[in-house]
């Protein structure tokens, strides 16, 4: 998968090519694209964490606005 722009991404599609920089790195011997490989996936690790973070919240509200709404 080519270097597109994180912000196109989404969740899975991050993922993927997360996993996918992952097999690819186990068997990196060239130095220069390790360096990039590693740097890309830390932009995906980081980019999983924040839309992981905000469905947690989305979430949290949804289920805590559904409890004041109708009571059981």
């Amino acid at each position: 998968m080519p270097d597109i722009d994180i912000n196109e991404l989404s969740y899975v599609d991050a993922l993927t090519e997360l996993k996918e920089l992952v097999d690819r790195l186990s068997n990196e011997q060239d130095i220069d694209q390790l360096a990039k490989e590693v740097s890309r996936a830390k932009l995906l690790i980081d980019f999983c964490r924040a839309r992981i973070a905000n469905a947690e919240t989305e979430i949290n509200q949804i289920l805590s606005d559904g409890s004041e709404e109708n009571p059981i």
